[in-house]
């Protein structure tokens, strides 16, 4: 399937912990994060205000989709190695998201996508212990 019409296709892997330490698990997996921060940590609002601190330290790595869902999921998983992400110091929730904004300027689909996730690529996510989280939108 062409995806050049979709809008934005991802996976995402999530980590949160009460006692996440980002740089322990940037170390530990060897891959940069997108976004990761500690517990308590704030920001300021463009009103001025600081935002309320985080119940949880979290850790995201994601991956756009460029070529096809199977290669890119493959490239992530073997980027991690096969590590079950519980596993790793201060983390107690992992999901790997799989982010699929299929909607055009209308806000409507006008053509289906269909993707198939094989029974080794299954297995391999089985190893890292995550949840396999499908967001439409």
């Amino acid at each position: 399937n062409d995806m050049s019409k979709s809008s934005y296709i991802r996976f995402s892997l999530r980590l949160w912990g009460e006692k996440l330490n980002p740089h322990i698990i940037t170390n530990a997996l060897g891959i940069k994060p997108s976004t990761s921060y500690e517990k308590g940590y704030t920001k300021n609002l463009s009103s001025g205000k600081t935002s309320a601190p985080k119940d949880l330290g979290i850790w995201v790595f994601e991956q756009v989709v460029v070529t096809s869902v199977k290669e890119e999921l493959d490239s992530l998983l073997l980027k991690l190695g096969g590590r079950n992400m519980k596993s790793i110091e201060g983390v107690q929730i992992a999901i790997l998201d799989f982010y699929l904004g299929l909607t055009n300027d209308n806000s409507r689909l006008d053509e289906s996508y269909e993707c198939v996730i094989d029974n080794n690529s299954l297995n391999a996510l089985r190893e890292l212990g995550v949840d396999f989280r499908i967001t439409v939108a």
